[in-house]
C-alpha cells in the first residue's frame, strides 16, 4: 500500500461472489495521517453507500454491461470493480492519489485489469470524454462541491447517459437534489439498506439517486 496506515481485509459479498477490499477501519489512525495529509483521506474507508451502489449493479448487470463508465470518487473502488465485471469500460477518478493507489489494489485482488484510473478534481475537470454511465457513492456530502460536480456531470455525460449515486442520508442530500432540479436534471429516488460496517447486527438506510437530462 502507498501509507503506513493500518489496512486491513474485508470479503464483501455481493450476488454469488465476494470482493476483497482492503480498508482503513480506524478512524483515529486516518485522523492522525490527516495532520501532514493537505486533505482528509476519506477514501481510504470503505463507506455503506459504495457497498450498496455495488449490489445496485449486481442485481441489475445491463446497468453497466457494455458500457462506458465513469467513477468519481472511486475512494477503495468497489463499484468501479464491479461495474467492470459486469462488461463495463471503466474509468476511476479520485482527488487522492493514495485512494487511486487503493483502487488499483482492489482491482487486482479481485483479478480485474481492464479499468484505467487517473487523478480527477472536481473543480478543475480536465477529463475529455462523455460517458455512459457515471457512478458515485458518498459523494455529494459536502455542499460546496455541488456546483462543481453538477458541471462534471453535465461535462462528463453522454446526452443519454444516466448518473447513479448513494448517499447514506446526509444532511446535504436534500439540498444536492433541489439544486440538480434547477439545473434541468430529473431525479429518481429509491431506497436500501446495508449492514452497518461497525455494528453488522445494525442497517444503514442508503439513498440510491437516479439522475437523468430533463428532456
Amino acid at each position: 500500500m502507498t501509507t503506513n496506515l493500518p489496512f486491513v481485509r474485508r470479503s464483501i459479498p455481493l450476488g454469488t461472489r465476494s470482493w476483497l477490499i482492503d480498508t482503513v477501519d480506524d478512524e483515529l489512525a486516518l485522523l492522525s495521517h490527516a495532520e501532514t495529509s493537505a486533505q482528509f483521506p476519506f477514501g481510504l474507508m470503505l463507506w455503506e453507500s459504495a457497498i450498496a451502489l455495488a449490489q445496485l449493479l449486481t442485481a441489475n448487470p445491463t446497468l453497466a454491461a457494455n458500457k462506458s463508465v465513469l467513477e468519481l470518487g472511486a475512494g477503495l473502488g468497489l463499484t468501479g470493480v464491479v461495474a467492470a465485471s459486469l462488461g463495463a469500460t471503466v474509468t476511476q477518478t479520485d482527488h487522492d492519489e493514495a485512494a487511486l493507489a487503493s483502487c488499483a489494489r482492489t482491482a487486482a485482488l479481485n483479478g480485474i485489469t481492464t479499468i484505467t484510473r487517473h487523478p480527477g478534481d472536481w473543480h478543475t475537470w480536465t477529463d475529455p470524454n462523455r460517458y455512459d454511465l457515471i457512478l458515485g457513492a458518498d459523494i455529494t456530502y459536502d455542499g460546496d462541491d455541488h456546483t462543481a460536480l453538477l458541471t462534471v456531470f453535465d461535462r462528463a455525460l453522454a446526452p443519454t447517459g444516466t448518473i447513479l449515486l448513494a448517499d447514506p442520508c446526509r444532511e446535504n442530500l436534500s439540498p444536492f437534489i433541489a439544486l440538480a432540479r434547477t439545473a434541468n436534471w430529473t431525479i429518481t429516488q429509491t431506497k436500501a439498506t446495508v449492514a452497518d460496517l461497525k455494528i453488522p447486527a445494525k442497517v444503514r438506510p442508503i439513498t440510491l439517486l437516479n439522475l437523468q437530462r430533463l428532456t
